[in-house]
């Protein structure tokens, strides 16, 4: 959520919108408040709160309950955002399987239906709306709601996206930026359609409903097929100048600046799930003894990476060096991002969550090295909490705000730093 700053006289009118906004968003971040603590924290009249939360109320977008429970005295009536106002649709473009949910403006997923692979459909945005509508059809078909319901699509893409236009650039599925997804969506389904990179809304994610929801600055770096990252400063994504957190083009060897590569980054050529399997390969190619050599010999293809983790754990050399040297490359562009941007958190997400021995062969090696590489003290760096739910969650967190603050663009922490 964007900081904003009041620098000139606003009439009545304008300080009861000022009011209202402040309100409604604590109150969405708050879960259930009282007015009291409304008017405590915000620095406001109880008679002010009083009259946005009776005008919230007439709008439906809050609920008033009797609170049997905290601190608050029994029977103390407590606000909340009302989840069954509206939903929105959330869209992973870019796990395995593409997954679509409804999910209400409490962040819970009420809807949820998997779809196409993105790598082998011949034609995107026919698979893309069948999966949309199928999920709406059984969400409106389960819960007796309209799909007038659904206010506005929030959609994951493994690309940079012109903030401006919706159209993508350096997508990982090429044929991707040939799509205006967001005029085609908009045109078939008449609600606005928000469209964000998918590691950005991994983090917003993360950063909502997981573990970490408590810091305003944090990484989340997805390790899979390819290597991605989302930032987040003061709680709000960061893009730079549209290209931020691209660090699968991250270089970690001095002889590496030559490099060319547009599609796919030096440290996914060196360090993505894709990369792993691709130097065992090699290396048993040329001979190179290992507890995975007789499977090389009769079915190459089957060795995958979950498979070269696993063999690690029980000790084989190979795999060992092999991991060890990808946990070297994503340890330095770990290291390198920290300097720069020191978060909170390092959350890393994606395919590897997934691998045996995750912990003793990949996390406990990258804390080791950043902790002895960095000036400082490290941040703290977990895996997700949230596994694939976060992308939907993202997603569906940026297409509330976006719908939200277009409304209510004022929140409180603006006028607190």
């Amino acid at each position: 959520m964007k900081k904003l700053s009041i620098n000139y006289a606003v009439n009545s009118s304008q300080q009861s919108h000022i009011n209202l906004s402040l309100i409604f968003n604590y109150i969405r971040n708050s879960g259930s408040v009282n007015r009291s603590r409304i008017a405590k924290d915000l620095g406001l009249s109880i008679p002010a709160v009083s009259r946005s939360v009776e005008t919230l109320g007439e709008t439906g977008l809050i609920i008033k309950k009797r609170n049997d429970l905290g601190t608050a005295r029994k029977g103390t009536p407590v606000y909340s955002v009302n989840s069954q106002y509206g939903f929105v649709l959330a869209i992973d473009l870019f796990s395995i399987q593409t997954e679509a949910a409804v999910v209400d403006f409490s962040g819970q997923i009420k809807y949820r239906k998997k779809g196409f692979k993105p790598g082998e459909s011949s034609d995107v945005i026919r698979d893309l709306n069948d999966l949309i509508d199928k999920c709406i059809g059984g969400f409106t078909e389960s819960s007796n709601m309209t799909k007038d319901k659904i206010k506005a699509i929030g959609l994951g893409v493994p690309a940079v996206v012109d903030r401006n236009t919706g159209k993508l650039t350096l997508s990982y599925y090429e044929d991707f930026e040939s799509v205006d997804f967001k005029y085609i969506l908009e045109n078939r389904t008449g609600v606005p359609v928000y469209i964000e990179n998918i590691s950005s809304l991994l983090a917003l994610g993360e950063k909502m409903f997981g573990e970490r929801y408590s810091e305003e600055t944090l990484v989340l770096v997805e390790i899979g097929a390819g290597i991605g990252s989302g930032i987040l400063l003061d709680g709000n994504v960061y893009r730079g100048n549209g290209f931020a957190g691209e660090i699968g083009f991250s270089l970690t060897e001095s002889d590496d600046v030559a490099f060319l590569g547009r599609k796919i980054g030096h440290l996914e050529k060196k360090a993505s799930l894709l990369a792993l399997k691709g130097s065992i390969l090699h290396e048993l190619s040329c001979g190179v003894e290992s507890t995975l050599t007789p499977l090389f010999q009769t079915d190459p293809s089957s060795i995958i990476p979950f498979m070269i983790f696993e063999h690690a754990l029980n000790g084989d050399n190979l795999c060992l060096m092999a991991i060890s040297a990808m946990v070297r490359h994503i340890s330095t562009a770990l290291h390198n991002m920290t300097i720069i941007i020191n978060p909170e958190s390092i959350i890393i997400s994606g395919g590897i969550c997934s691998m045996p021995g995750i912990i003793k062969l990949f996390m406990n090696p990258i804390v080791e090295k950043l902790t002895m590489s960095l000036p400082f003290t490290p941040p703290n760096i977990t895996m997700s909490s949230l596994g694939s739910d976060s992308g939907l969650l993202g997603a569906a967190t940026m297409a509330i705000d976006s719908i939200l603050l277009k409304e209510f663009p004022y929140h409180h922490s603006v006028f607190g730093k």
